[in-house]
């Protein structure tokens, strides 16, 4: 698992049209499959080996993100997230972790524990209901792999990105939510076009949305909006913050 240098191969053409929004942050990806015995544990020891080898290097390190396939079809066990405020900030400090000696070995520790593909992606929030918490050690992400339709624009998007912002604001059941809409900079042959995705608490409060949005017009309508622009598959994951946070 490359966590500290990745090779970037940018589809140019995907960006000049849907380019990354001027707010948007960065996220560093490593898409995994657990080799054969390994699970969360042995990420976790290998995150803390990472961290000693990075406050040794005198490196800062990035908030850090991991989900845990729960439910759905995606091909993937892991997913790792490193957050950038944007893509300077990825440059210079993967830059810097590449020049450190100490943090050779981080890289083959990963590497015992895990199978990836690593990518890159900017991430806009769509809604955020302010103050998020999350009660246990884990929130649950709601994620859509997206296919646009054809003729697609970037203004077709900020106009849906409104009337979601709209609607979750209005309902109760998302006063504590996040929703976040990412932009693949790296693409492979059959990558979505876009990802979509949403934090609850725990499955109460995803399973209470999702009743809601789904008995609401509101809901209804949006949901009908969204596949007008785009056709998506969805998958659950448990998510937890395993670098930076409280």
């Amino acid at each position: 698992m490359k966590i500290i240098k990745v090779l970037l191969a940018v589809s140019f053409g995907f960006m000049l049209m849907f380019g990354a929004p001027a707010q948007a942050d960065v996220r560093e990806v490593y898409v995994c499959d657990y080799l054969d015995g390994k699970d969360m544990d042995d990420i976790l020891l290998a995150r803390d080996y990472y961290l000693k080898q990075s406050k040794k290097a005198g490196l800062t390190t990035p908030d850090a993100f991991v989900w845990n396939h729960f439910k759905g079809s995606a091909n993937a066990d892991v997913i790792w997230f490193n957050n950038y405020t944007d893509m300077m900030d990825f440059a210079k400090q993967s830059d810097a972790a590449a020049g450190s000696s100490e943090m050779a070995s981080v890289n083959q520790r990963f590497d015992t524990i895990v199978d990836c593909t690593p990518g890159l992606a900017s991430r806009e929030t769509v809604y955020d209901s302010g103050d998020f918490t999350v009660t246990g050690g884990s929130a649950i992400i709601s994620s859509n792999a997206c296919m646009l339709n054809d003729g697609v624009t970037s203004k077709d998007l900020d106009d849906l990105w409104s009337h979601a912002k709209s609607v979750l604001s209005s309902m109760d059941e998302y006063n504590n939510f996040l929703f976040f809409a990412s932009t693949p900079v790296t693409r492979g042959v059959n990558s979505a076009d876009l990802y979509l995705y949403g934090v609850s608490d725990n499955l109460t409060a995803w399973a209470k949305g999702r009743a809601a949005f789904g008995a609401s017009d509101a809901g209804q309508s949006l949901s009908r909006h969204l596949q007008v622009l785009m056709n998506c598959t969805a998958d659950l994951w448990i998510g937890q913050q395993v670098v930076g946070g409280e």
